[in-house]
């Protein structure tokens, strides 16, 4: 048995490959709208957004570049919390889009609090725009005040920008209620969907930014010409359409399972992971408070590398991820996203106990 347990991809529905492998449309045609219509309204029952939403064909970096780039200006300072290599990486990409990210710098067991956000804002009034990263897969770590951060971020006036990408569907997001102004999700993660797509929310208030923008933005990720291929259900560019058939499954199944019965899942199956690994030999990456819902992060028993138990675990078709960065040699992390359940947790956990063991002993024979 194979079982793909990484930050995304994550496994597939029977019904999501299925449709995927079907016969390919063109992209100016009646069927491709009505397609195009059925992912955008169901969407937007998962973002809880009466916004616009778009699909874009591509990583979630470059969505995480699109909205970045779209509402950015020459030397704008955006706040950016930094606490892992996503969050990371989108200071740069402010940086690449001419603007000056002002970062929070944190350490990498942890999310920044409302408290540490409201005094960088309280002391600095040229920042327009604040940008985080919801789930930092790299780390385990997740925002859990969201409420209070997007209450934080109006209160100044400021613009928000949320990457969603490993936490939209898995855990509750309202976009409209929070004042989120741009949203990115992508499909392979907590929505179940296949990687090369992405999904992403523009408030009425972002439009506003970004339609007096002065700077030019790169044509693929231009948002306006998006809004108008978007008034007949099309895409301004040849899209990935048979994965958009399998997303557009992928929504519907969530939909057919009821969003918040799939949101109940995703949290009581990482709490049964959370209690499975701390009874075991490992111990927990992040700070208590901040545990992610959809990825665990874990620190390996003593003189057991990370790399090792990746490798070991790929041996028994169970494929689970190293750190990245600088935590590439002191954590695993095993995804908690999509079609999860019980049964395979419980399977692959103690699998892993096993391959600990096994190493273990092995280390004793062959000192």
């Amino acid at each position: 048995m194979k079982i793909l347990m990484t930050p995304g991809p994550v496994d597939l529905h029977p019904r999501v490959r299925k449709a995927i492998s079907r016969q390919v449309i063109s992209h100016r045609s009646s069927e491709f709208h009505e397609l195009t219509r059925s992912i955008i309204e169901n969407a937007r029952k998962i973002f809880r957004t009466d916004g616009e939403i778009f699909i874009l064909t591509s990583s979630g970096t470059l969505a995480v570049e699109c909205a970045l780039a779209n509402v950015i200006e020459p030397k704008e300072e955006v706040l950016v919390p930094v606490y892992g290599v996503f969050s990371e990486r989108m200071a740069q990409s402010v940086e690449q889009y001419g603007g000056r990210a002002v970062k929070i710098e944190i350490e990498w067991n942890r999310a920044f609090s409302p408290d540490e956000l409201e005094e960088k804002l309280s002391k600095n009034n040229k920042v327009e725009v604040v940008s985080f990263v919801h789930n930092e897969t790299s780390t385990g770590v997740m925002v859990k005040e969201l409420e209070k951060v997007s209450e934080i971020v109006k209160n100044y006036g400021k613009l928000l920008v949320v990457d969603a990408v490993s936490s939209l569907g898995g855990v509750p997001i309202p976009v409209d209620k929070l004042g989120i102004d741009i949203c990115v999700t992508a499909a392979q993660k907590c929505l179940a969907g296949p990687p090369g797509l992405c999904l992403i929310s523009i408030s009425n208030d972002a439009w506003k930014k970004i339609t007096k923008k002065s700077s030019k933005i790169p044509s693929y990720i231009d948002l306006n010409k998006y809004r108008q291929s978007i008034k007949k259900f099309e895409t301004p560019f040849t899209p990935a359409i048979n994965l958009m058939y399998g997303l557009d499954e992928a929504l519907k199944i969530i939909i057919e399972k009821g969003i918040e019965k799939w949101w109940n899942n995703h949290y009581e199956c990482s709490q049964y992971l959370y209690n499975l690994i701390e009874s075991s030999e490992f111990r927990l990456h992040p700070l208590i408070d901040y545990r992610s819902i959809t990825v665990i992060a874990a620190i390996p028993p003593d003189n057991i590398t990370p790399a090792k138990l990746v490798e070991e675990m790929k041996k028994h078709g169970i494929t689970i991820a190293e750190g990245m960065d600088k935590l590439k040699d002191k954590i695993i992390r095993v995804a908690c996203m999509g079609n999860i359940n019980k049964k395979k947790i419980k399977y692959v956990v103690n699998l892993l106990n096993e391959v600990v063991e096994n190493i273990q002993k092995q280390s004793l024979t062959n000192p």
